[in-house]
């Protein structure tokens, strides 16, 4: 077996695992990021590119505009409260302290750029929530990758559109108006313009946003830097030697390689969102089954638990949520990943609701997906599947779509051919078609649609909250969340429980360093994102509350694995 020596190792080349490795080699230390897939970018690819980080340096100017004033005590209330029995204190404090610097850290050192976001919290009916503890990524120019491009991975294909990534909230409000609106048709046309202008002079859209572009900047940075990468490269084995790591197997094309490493081995795997076995034992049953979908990397298999367990690691699934809960769509004659639809838009919208096979609701449809997602659980406690229906109505559906179909004037019959979207003129016959008790959808909707007249929700309260309204639609009143379902024909799509990520994971320390099952840290193992436990305990605090922690505690291990303080 071929042997190399490099002072760390970094496994998977998500957010966490590149910023472990870039913090790394800035101070010094000579690096190795393997990953499994023959692309790299992880889950963090295809996600929305944002942080969660309280006192970032951004904030203030987004405090100044929106004249929200906000604090690291009022975080920390906030994440107690969000936390509740299952808060680990120190690491709450680390995060808290270290996050901030992170930011600023990279901002300075490498080609990652940030922007202030002015985003409720998930939870703004907290005395302690905000709206600026979020940040976003900066755009990327595609060119700048060179030949790394062709290995960057992509956005999720189904969310797409003609093959142009949409970017800023901006850029997907003129796109959901394009169809009523003549100035944003006008936009939107100039974008695509630009788009299919650079497919003729490059050979693809230029224009890399999100996630995608997060990890770009980070590949950018890691590759000026002279680190290099292995795609389609397996970590398979970890070496301990006296209570510490000190080398690793790693599979290539070329056959196994063994790593001897100097400083240790950073885990950034993604957590176990396709293990169904370890799935099957962490989530509530309804949710846990085997045919389980979701649009997370198709090789975050749990490889990193699993490596950890095999040298003393311990895995904890105490948390309150096991997974970062999303509502998704499955379309019928899909195999994979790309026919699953991560409800963030329709759901929220005037003219939606979701009721469950009695034809009844179960939760504030406007509320964020994690806090969506177990209230559906609930509600089909002691089924065999947690499922629901989002039902709309055609006023709604033509102006934001529903799941995979888009709004006007995109057409959607071949969604509905394929059996994923169900079309009627009546409830009475879309109940039927979707096996909703008829009755009980009927009475319903009638009784939604008195308070949604009047803009108020007896049952859930939806609107009521700061979070709900951002997420409504401004031009709609009284209640920019609630609009009435009158309009024929009426639309229905199947919601499952799915998730974007995992929560339960690696016990760790303030260090990220792995822990036995005594407390112990496990000298030269890291673990980082998704294969960490939960620093917010399975909580959802606000957008990139899986993003923020990935990478602080990415950038915590490279520089202890330095021997530098956090």
């Amino acid at each position: 077996m071929k042997t190399i020596t490099v002072d760390l190792l970094v496994a998977g080349s998500g957010a966490a695992g590149l910023t472990a490795a870039v913090t790394a080699r800035l101070a010094g230390l000579d690096v190795l990021v393997v990953e499994k897939e023959a692309v790299f970018g992880g889950t963090t690819a295809t996600s929305g590119g944002v942080l969660w980080v309280p006192g970032n340096h951004h904030s203030p100017a987004v405090q100044q505009t929106t004249g929200i004033a906000d604090s690291i005590d009022d975080a920390r209330a906030y994440l107690i409260e969000e936390t509740g029995n299952h808060i680990e204190r120190e690491r709450v404090e680390t995060y808290l302290d270290v996050a901030p610097r992170m930011v600023r850290f990279l901002e300075d050192e490498t080609e990652v750029k940030f922007y202030g976001m002015d985003y409720p919290d998930y939870h703004s009916e907290s005395a302690y929530s905000s709206t600026v503890r979020s940040i976003g990524t900066v755009d990327y120019e595609a060119r700048r990758m060179g030949k790394d491009l062709a290995r960057l991975k992509n956005q999720l294909p189904q969310t797409l559109f003609m093959g142009f990534a949409v970017g800023s909230g901006v850029e997907m409000i003129a796109f959901m108006k394009a169809g009523r609106s003549i100035r944003a048709a006008g936009f939107v046309a100039k974008k695509l313009g630009k788009h299919f202008l650079d497919i003729a002079r490059y050979g693809e859209g230029q224009q890399v946003v999100r996630g995608r572009a997060l990890v770009a900047r980070l590949a950018r940075s890691l590759f000026d830097l002279g680190t290099p990468l292995w795609t389609q490269s397996p970590l398979r084995h970890l070496v301990s030697q006296d209570g510490r790591i000190v080398a690793a197997d790693v599979e290539t094309a070329d056959g196994p390689v063994r790593v001897e490493v100097r400083r240790g081995v950073v885990l950034a795997c993604g957590g176990f969102p396709q293990d169904p076995e370890r799935r099957a034992q962490a989530f509530p049953a309804p949710a846990g089954h085997r045919d389980h979908r979701n649009p997370a990397a198709p090789g975050n298999t749990g490889d990193g638990t699993r490596l950890a367990e095999s040298v003393g690691g311990t895995f904890s699934n105490e948390v309150s949520h096991p997974a970062a809960w999303m509502p998704v769509s499955v379309l019928p004659e899909s195999e994979d990943f790309t026919g699953v639809w991560p409800h963030l838009v329709d759901r929220q919208k005037p003219g939606f609701i979701s009721v469950t096979a009695d034809g009844k609701r179960f939760c504030d449809e406007s509320s964020a997906y994690h806090d969506y997602v177990p209230e559906l659980i609930k509600a089909c406690a002691g089924k065999d599947k947690a499922e629901a229906w989002l039902v709309g109505d055609a006023a709604a559906v033509r102006k934001w779509g529903i799941g995979l179909a888009r709004p006007f004037p995109i057409p959607h019959g071949n969604l509905v051919r394929s059996g994923y979207l169900k079309r009627a003129e009546s409830l009475r016959e879309l109940a039927t078609a979707c096996g909703i008790d008829p009755a009980g959808l009927e009475a319903t909707v009638a009784r939604f649609n008195a308070g949604a007249r009047a803009g108020v929700d007896p049952e859930f309260g939806r609107g009521d909250r700061v979070y709900d309204r951002y997420q409504g639609d401004p031009e709609h009143g009284p209640n920019p969340c609630l609009g009435p379902l009158e309009q024929a024909p009426f639309y229905a799509v199947r919601i499952e429980a799915g998730i974007i990520g995992t929560f339960a994971g690696l016990m760790t320390d303030s260090n990220a360093q792995v822990l036995r099952a005594d407390g112990t840290p496990i000298e030269g193992l890291y673990a980082v994102g998704n294969d960490q436990k939960s620093v917010f305990a399975g909580a959802y605090p606000g957008a990139g509350a899986t993003l923020g922690p990935a990478m602080t505690f990415g950038y915590i291990a490279g520089r202890h694995a330095a021997g530098l303080p956090a």
